[in-house]
Formats: structure tokens, C-alpha cells, sequence
């Protein structure tokens, strides 16, 4: 029988899967954290090994995919982990950091906020308990985060970490992440949409894995749908720890994988189970788009035409090309929010279809200074760009002429640019409709 105490150390586990944290999602990095805590881990490299081999193990039963090959682990002391991290903000970045912040706040995703990057590396910093590292094929756990919890609750945490950042490695063997993820630098759309695949598919096998190690008892008294549970923890982005002074977008887009990515990938999995995700495998999703509405996968896409994606020429005299960019339905629903869209922003944003956005600044002036962009979005209809170009004028109202992005509709293209001198083609009348 299983006591009343496990049991409900048990449902509060998984209720409480809420506090999980990604380190780095802005930024293309798969070093996933949990604010879990991992008590259970010997201070010695080998006994970790042991445990990971373990892990492996049950992950591997439980999904019914063989690892490839041994997961190599390693501890990472607390106090390297500012350096490792603030490293990985950046480095697949297109741009430098600042110039990168200053072109979110061109288009009005974020506002100017100085010292932006050290905000961001303290606070994935304080999340971090283990992480699997593409680049290094390597799982890494940080000693001093460990817990003094003991006895089932801690083992079963200790299951959580290990299954989730295990999935991940899994997941490297099949597809080679580093490599994949590096040759999605110029579509931030593209990118979201893998790693809500990616977290998806490990947050729902982590839940299996715990599940599969449970007594009857304790499973009827986590209920019918733990998966739900997490769900509703995780669709929360208030409910992120040490998210003061970070900008929203940043916070919104670091739960965007778990909760809309594990929502994916469950519903795949009950229309057919396990074989369903592996479809997946030869066909990743390529758009949040995908991702947001069941279905899209199976065609609706229009992209620009070639004449309407921006180009380097399209950059002002004196001014270079710095990066270009995909943003994709769920980035465009954001700034619609921002916008004081509310509910609508769903709904509008939905009709995205394709878009590229191309980032300048003046040759000469530091990196993030005088930052400009040419922006196209192609919707499902006239009448959607229209609304589209409605709310974007009234976010970028209140901004001073000199740097007032211009919004214009042509037919059913968006068209958005800021320090053209003019240059954008005149919009058509904006209604609402």
C-alpha cells in the first residue's frame, strides 16, 4: 500500500512542476533547468554516472528508443555557472548582445532596458539545477543546488531532472541539435517551433517515466491527467520565479516550449501514440504556427512573394545590413498583446502566413545604437493586414516622429520600417474592419 505521505509527495511533484525553468529559450540554447530540487546526487563524478546510466535506462524503456550511445555527465560548480551561462546567451546570437536587445526594441517586442544581459544570466542562474549541453553532449548537474530532502519525494525529483534532461540527449543522438540549431539562426519562428518539440516531447516522457516507476496507489492519487497538471502550472508566465526586472517578452518566450510545445506534442501522442511523435522526427515542426493550431501542419502556409523579401538593398544609404529574420505567428501575437491587442491578438495574429524582417543600423556608431528595420508580413487576407496594421499603429503612437516605425497594407502584406527616410510605399486607408 502506498502510505498517505508518498502519495501526496507525489501529486505535489507533479503540481508543482510549475516552478520548472528553461535557462536560455530566447536564445537558442538547450540547456534546459528545472527549479527542481535534486537531492540524491553524490558529490563524486562516478556515482553520477552510475545514476545517469540508470536514468538512461528507464528513459529508454519507457519510450522505446535505444540511446546510441552512452550519456557522458559531469559536475559543474555553482560558481562557474554565471561564466557558462552568460556565454551561452550569446554565442549563437547573429548579432552582439546589445545590437540584438536594440533591434527587439525597434520593433516594440521589448523597451530599452540597459544592463539587459547581466538581468537575464542572474536569472537563469538562480534556476539552474541540471542541464544537457548539445554542444558538449554532456549532462551536467551543479552539486551545490542539490537539496537536503531525502528519502521518496527526493528520489522521485531526483527521476524528474534526470528523464527530462535525458530526453534531450536522446533527442541529440537522433537529430544532432547543435548543428540543427545553429542553421536556424536567421528564423527566430523556426527555432521556437523545434523547441517546443523539443521541451514538449520531454516533458511529457519525463511524466511517463514517473509514472511508470509508481505504485497503483501512488498514480490514482496524482489523478487521470498529470500531464494537464503541469499544463496548468506552466501556461502561467507570472508564476516565474525571479523574473523582476526582465522584460516580458523574454519570460513569455522562455515558457512558450513547455507549455504550448508540451500541449503539441500531447496531442499527437493521444492520436497515436508513440509512433505519432516519431513521425514527427521526419517532419519537425518549422513554424509556431504549426505548433499553435492542430492541423496547420498539413498546409495553409503562403509565403512572400520574392520581390517582397527585404534585402540588404533595401538598407538606407549609410547604413548596413546587420541581421534578417523570421519572427512567425506566436512573436507577431506577442507584440499584437503589447499592443493592447488582449484576446483579440490571438485571433489576428492567426493569420500570419509568412514573414521577414530585415535589421540595419548606421555604419560607424557602436553595436545597438540607431537600430532601423524593413518588416513584411503576408496574412490570409486584405482585411487581416489591415487589422494587423491598425493595432501596430497604435503601439507605435506615442514614439517620437524621428523614430516612428511606418506601417503600410498592400493587399495582404503588412508592411512595417523604421529609419527609411520615408521610403515605405504609402498604406492604404486602416480600418479595423
Amino acid at each position: 500500500m502506498c502510505t498517505p505521505g508518498p502519495c501526496d509527495d507525489v501529486a505535489g511533484i507533479i503540481r508543482d512542476r510549475r516552478r520548472s525553468r528553461p535557462p536560455a529559450a530566447p536564445f537558442a540554447v538547450l540547456a534546459t533547468a528545472l527549479a527542481l530540487a535534486a537531492p540524491g546526487f553524490a558529490d563524486e563524478s562516478a556515482a553520477l554516472a552510475e545514476r545517469v546510466a540508470r536514468a538512461q535506462k528507464a528513459v529508454e524503456r519507457v519510450r522505446g528508443v535505444p540511446f546510441r550511445a552512452p550519456v557522458a555527465s559531469a559536475l559543474l560548480p555553482a560558481s562557474r555557472l554565471p561564466e557558462v551561462l552568460g556565454r551561452k546567451l550569446v554565442e549563437d546570437l547573429p548579432v552582439p548582445f546589445e545590437t540584438y536587445a536594440a533591434s527587439l526594441a525597434s520593433v516594440g517586442l521589448i523597451d530599452p532596458s540597459p544592463g539587459l544581459l547581466s538581468r537575464l544570466t542572474r536569472l537563469y542562474t538562480r534556476q539552474v539545477v541540471g542541464f544537457y549541453d548539445p554542444a558538449e553532449k554532456r549532462f551536467f548537474v551543479v552539486p551545490e543546488r542539490s537539496s537536503d530532502v531525502e528519502g521518496p519525494t527526493g528520489e522521485l525529483l531526483e527521476q524528474l531532472l534526470l528523464a527530462h534532461e535525458l530526453t534531450h540527449a536522446l533527442q541529440d543522438q537522433r537529430l544532432d541539435l547543435d548543428r540543427r540549431m545553429k542553421g536556424l539562426r536567421d528564423s527566430t519562428d523556426a527555432l521556437l517551433a523545434l523547441q517546443a518539440f523539443l521541451e514538449g516531447e520531454a516533458t511529457i516522457l519525463m511524466t511517463d517515466v514517473l509514472l511508470a516507476s509508481l505504485p497503483e496507489e501512488a498514480r490514482e492519487a496524482i489523478g487521470g491527467d498529470p500531464v494537464g497538471q503541469v499544463l496548468d502550472g506552466l501556461g502561467n508566465p507570472e508564476s516565474v520565479e525571479g523574473a523582476e526586472g526582465v522584460p516580458d517578452f523574454f519570460v513569455k518566450e522562455l515558457v512558450f516550449p513547455y507549455a504550448s510545445g508540451t500541449e503539441f506534442v500531447r496531442r499527437k501522442k493521444r492520436e497515436g501514440g508513440w509512433p505519432a511523435v516519431d513521425a514527427l522526427y521526419d517532419r519537425l515542426p518549422a513554424t509556431t504556427r504549426e505548433i499553435l493550431h492542430h492541423g496547420a501542419e498539413n498546409g495553409g502556409r503562403r509565403l512572400l512573394a520574392p520581390a517582397d523579401l527585404p534585402a540588404k538593398a533595401n538598407a538606407p544609404a549609410g547604413s548596413g545590413a546587420t541581421w534578417t529574420d523570421t519572427l512567425g505567428e506566436w512573436v507577431l501575437r506577442t507584440l499584437l498583446e503589447r499592443a493592447g491587442a488582449g484576446e483579440e491578438a490571438a485571433d489576428v495574429a492567426a493569420s500570419w502566413r509568412d514573414d521577414r524582417i530585415l535589421f540595419f543600423a548606421p555604419k560607424g556608431r557602436p553595436a545597438g545604437q540607431g537600430v532601423g528595420f524593413l518588416w513584411r508580413i503576408r496574412t490570409a487576407r486584405a482585411e487581416d493586414a489591415l487589422r494587423i496594421a491598425a493595432l501596430l499603429e497604435t503601439l507605435y503612437a506615442l514614439r517620437p516622429s524621428s523614430v516612428r516605425p511606418v506601417v503600410a497594407t498592400h493587399g495582404d502584406v503588412v508592411e512595417v520600417s523604421r529609419g527609411l527616410s520615408g521610403r515605405a510605399r504609402p498604406r492604404r486607408p486602416v480600418s479595423p474592419g
